[in-house]
């Protein structure tokens, strides 16, 4: 019987996180943060991109940080820039020359997505 409950406590465990990987960071709930400074942060953590949505300008450096106890990366969708491996409190930047939207996401959790307007 203790073998059982402990095999669906784990199996329950299992379907949470993956549940909890599958979710979108463009539901109602994403947030998106203009800022006009020249570094601009987004922070890595609960495997999720924070702000999901960055708007800068032209010029600026965005800064990602990786909070997580996860290794991490960002990769543009467009090949435009790709990080190393983020390891916990390490960071990555890249400065935006060039005016457009750049979708990115992490390499080793494809559903965690993110993005920079850059106007």
């Amino acid at each position: 019987m203790k073998k059982r409950l402990l095999l669906v406590a784990m199996g329950l465990m299992f379907v949470t996180v993956l549940a909890a990987g599958c979710t979108s960071n463009t539901s109602p709930n994403s947030t998106s943060v203009k800022s006009s400074n020249s570094q601009n942060t987004v922070v890595i953590k609960n495997l999720a991109f924070s702000p999901a949505t960055l708007s800068i300008q032209k010029g600026a450096s965005v800064t990602w940080r990786n909070d997580d106890s996860v290794q991490h990366s960002v990769v543009s969708d467009t090949q435009a820039f790709t990080s190393p491996t983020l390891n916990q409190g390490d960071t990555y930047t890249h400065q935006f020359t060039a005016t457009g939207t750049f979708p990115y996401h992490c390499m080793q959790h494809p559903f965690m997505k993110g993005s920079v307007v850059v106007q």
